[in-house]
């Protein structure tokens, strides 16, 4: 027997009824953290069933995230208010009052690939003649994390994550947020320096393998700072002071500083058609050594700017293989820009690095760019965060069931220019083309394929081309 339209109707008005408007006694404390509570499973089976479109999903998604205590991680992280203490489909723990939040999170990338150059033994990751030795394809558990974070008293968020790679263990944020005065925070601990579009999204949003070797190469890293920013409506303002390393420490090594800082603006925002632009400057002041031979008072860290294959599986570092001597401070410049519009977006990054070294030698400027476009022919779109400046997680309209949803499917394209030689600094050069296909079987699984084509010489003449076929298994919790 067929319900008439207007009986779904009512169905669907009373069930979202009851659950948006759970009183806070269903828990039996009294709080105004309560007064809105959206039950995500109910709208996860209303849209599979197609009960409900998209639209109206997202819309009261929105709605939920606005609510105290949401949206506030870098990660698309919606710890939630939720009528009970815990959750089955993401672990999270709350206080009794709905003050204190807890919750773990990890990922775990997969990668393989193949390795296909006009002579693999032979290549520019070694500048000297008939050196290089490639190999023909490999694997590697490209990262394996797992953390904890929270808030506390609704005032602060935290996390602690560490990362099992490269047969290290390697702390990748662990960090105190005060949130109080929303929009406005500050963070400190082992941050992001802020700089662009694809390093200040999570990797669990990059439509390819790897980041763009031009951003890749010249991009800052994880490191101890303090970080004040304000979120505004459509726009985002952040400006850092980093220290010079990581939280080892080398009683012989007095640590650099830097200066850092990120502005974006979305001047066009409505429903899934948004435009983004950025800018980004930063000034590194670099680590050094007492010298203990008295030539010179300072002995500076070698700085590496470095980018590989567009693969960690073949471990080629084709820009930056040989590290940058006697550098006394670097500037760099970012530009980013993005238009999406519906299943279509594009997108851009340009990046300048000045390096000063000391008298004896002279300045070098380094620098690349790169192109993307891509295209979800199951209909999705980007979750473009205008307050954030960056990208969040995308939700197939219908995960991935044999008989019932195909998941979300993407196709991207993405061209990189990356140019290390200048003056007697030879870093390399690289023309990168990447053709990629992406599964997403939900929201937090997907299979990535890439195929890359890439063009890269040496100052001396040597030169390496060919093609790499990737892939990825990856999933987070």
């Amino acid at each position: 027997m067929k319900l008439p339209s207007f009986s779904i109707s009512a169905i669907i008005t009373l069930l979202l009824a009851i659950t948006i408007t759970l009183p806070s006694y269903a828990t039996g404390v009294e709080s105004d953290t309560s007064t809105v509570r959206i039950n995500i499973e109910l709208l996860d089976i209303l849209l599979q069933n197609g009960v409900i479109t998209r639209e109206q999903y997202n819309s009261l998604i929105q709605q939920r995230t606005a609510q105290p205590g949401f949206d506030l991680l870098d990660d698309d992280d919606d710890f939630g208010y939720t009528s009970t203490d815990t959750r089955v489909r993401r672990f999270r723990v709350r206080s009794e009052d709905g003050r204190d939040l807890f919750r773990l999170r990890g990922r775990v990338y997969m990668d393989g690939a193949a390795l296909y150059l006009d002579d693999n033994k032979n290549t520019v990751d070694d500048n000297r003649d008939n050196r290089g030795n490639l190999s023909n394809y490999g694997t590697i558990l490209r990262s394996a994390r797992i953390g904890a974070e929270g808030v506390m008293y609704e005032d602060y968020l935290w996390r602690m994550e560490v990362d099992f790679r490269d047969e290290e263990v390697r702390v990748r944020g662990a960090f105190l947020e005060y949130i109080r005065l929303n929009p406005f925070r500050i963070m400190v601990g082992n941050i992001k320096e802020p700089m662009g579009l694809e390093w200040m999204s999570s990797r669990n949003r990059a439509t390819f393998i790897e980041r763009a070797p031009s951003l890749d190469a010249y991009k800052p890293d994880w490191t101890m700072g303090l970080r004040a920013e304000y979120r505004g409506s459509q726009y985002n303002l952040m400006g850092a002071l980093m220290s010079g390393g990581s939280l080892a420490r080398d009683r012989s090594v007095t640590s650099g500083y830097a200066f850092a800082g990120r502005a974006t603006v979305a001047p066009y925002v409505r429903g899934t058609t948004f435009t983004h632009i950025g800018i980004n400057s930063s000034y590194r002041v670099n680590s050094y050594a007492e010298r203990i031979d008295g030539a010179f008072d300072r002995q500076y860290q070698d700085v590496r700017l470095r980018t590989r294959l567009g693969t960690r599986a073949i471990d080629g570092r084709f820009i930056g293989a040989d590290d940058i001597l006697d550098v006394l401070d670097i500037t760099r410049y970012h530009v980013e820009a993005a238009f999406g519009t519906g299943p279509f977006s594009v997108q851009g990054e340009w990046t300048q690095v000045d390096v000063r070294r000391d008298f004896l030698r002279n300045d070098i400027t380094l620098g690349g760019y790169y192109v993307q476009a891509s295209y979800y022919l199951t209909g999705e779109s980007r979750n473009y965060r205008p307050q954030r400046g960056n990208f969040g997680a995308v939700n197939p309209n219908r995960n991935f069931r044999p008989g019932f949803g195909p998941g979300a499917i993407e196709l991207a394209v993405r061209y990189s220019m990356v140019d290390s030689i200048d003056d007697d600094y030879d870093g390399g050069k690289m023309e990168h083309y990447t053709v990629g296909l992406n599964w997403y079987l939900n929201r937090e699984t997907r299979l990535m394929f890439n195929y890359i084509y890439l063009d890269a010489e040496r100052m001396n003449g040597k030169r390496s081309k060919g093609s790499v076929i990737a892939a990825r298994i990856m999933f987070e919790f």
